[in-house]
């Protein structure tokens, strides 16, 4: 992956998420939120480190993290206390090298009926507000919020289809 640009289907961190605080357990559920609000899902990878250039983010290195029994249970548990609702398919693994290893978190395309994925929890202007949801996704390297407007034509749009006592149709 050396080389890989960062972009809409691949984030990556030098370092863990602080998961002990609530900003960071929020901070992981809203990667993974962005990758499950997007289109074609995506990659977080926890453990390479990248460098900012004219055209983004590029990976130039592997920077191995520390792993342990509890850090896939960490992981896991920070995004099932604020990501609603659970992403289908989300896999986490480890994937060791010299030194430590690497934390990959796979997030599968989502079905449209499950969006938009909820992070119960914010952090605005530096500051945890454990009251409030963020919904987020991905553009390019970078996310965008999902505006008051787009999340109110979503449920209004729902709710019409209910008040007809339509439901959509299942694919499968």
């Amino acid at each position: 992956m050396i080389g890989q640009e960062e972009g809409p289907w691949l984030d990556v961190k030098s370092a863990h998420y602080n998961l002990h605080s609530p900003s960071g357990k929020i901070s992981i559920a809203q990667a993974v939120a962005r990758f499950a609000n997007a289109e074609h899902g995506g990659i977080v990878v926890i453990g390479m480190r990248g460098k900012k250039g004219l055209g983004g983010e590029t990976i130039t290195s592997i920077c191995p993290v520390p792993v342990d029994g509890r850090t896939l249970r960490s992981y896991q548990t920070a995004i099932e206390q604020h990501l609603y609702p659970p992403p289908d398919y989300l896999d986490i693994e480890v994937v060791s090298t010299d030194g430590g290893g690497l934390v990959v978190l796979h997030i599968p395309p989502q079905p449209e009926e499950h969006k938009p994925f909820l992070v119960h929890g914010a952090i605005v202007d530096g500051k945890v507000e454990g009251a409030f949801i963020s919904i987020v996704r991905r553009r390019g390297e970078s996310s965008i919020p999902i505006t008051a407007p787009a999340v109110h034509a979503t449920l209004a749009a729902g709710r019409a289809l209910l008040r007809r006592g339509e439901l959509p149709q299942d694919p499968g």
